[in-house]
């Protein structure tokens, strides 16, 4: 009896220390690019929550209204951006995977990438918090705050390089894909 309790305690033990492998993909910026429709740079002009009926009916999302411009297009508009959960206490509704509130306050600056969501009916989805990265001003400059390892931007990198950076991961996943860049004849 009590050898088989050693046992079974040094079988939970092995079991315990195994490695589990995380549901999340590590992603580069070209990974990332590839999935989603725009990176977009701007000022948060407007924050609010709204109800959704996805995933689940009453689901709740932050959207976000980003004065800015494309750095896939290269055009300045106004775009609404949506990602699942909510800061405001009063939806007491978090998700482990939305963005951080300091990447998200309203006045900040920020760049997001985006994919359209048919299951949002057109809206611009945010999928996590590796789709949004607060844009700080450091030494005269605005730097992109980077989130470490397994994230598009490991490291701070000043705004310039992430354009230059965008710029040409689209123009190489464009002529993989054979498509068109605005700006450039066939």
């Amino acid at each position: 009896m009590r050898i088989s309790r050693c046992v079974a305690t040094l079988v939970v033990a092995a079991v315990a220390a195994l490695p589990i492998g995380a549901a999340i993909k590590a992603m580069n910026l070209s990974e990332v690019m590839s999935i989603t429709d725009d990176v977009f740079v701007g000022t948060i002009i407007g924050k609010e929550s709204v109800t959704l009926d996805h995933p689940w009916q009453g689901a709740i999302y932050t959207k976000l209204t980003v004065e800015g411009d494309s750095l896939r297009s290269g055009k300045a508009q106004i775009k609404e951006v949506v990602f699942h959960g909510s800061h405001d206490p009063s939806d007491d509704y978090i998700v482990s995977e939305m963005p951080e509130l300091k990447d998200t306050r309203l006045g900040g600056q920020v760049m997001v990438l985006s994919t359209t969501s048919k299951e949002l009916g057109g809206l611009n989805l945010v999928h996590s918090l590796a789709g949004a990265y607060r844009i700080e001003s450091g030494f005269g400059e605005a730097v992109v705050i980077g989130k470490g390892d397994g994230f598009a931007f490991t490291k701070n990198v000043k705004l310039s390089t992430v354009r230059e950076a965008v710029r040409t991961t689209h123009e190489a996943l464009a002529k993989k894909a054979k498509l068109s860049l605005p700006g450039q004849d066939k």
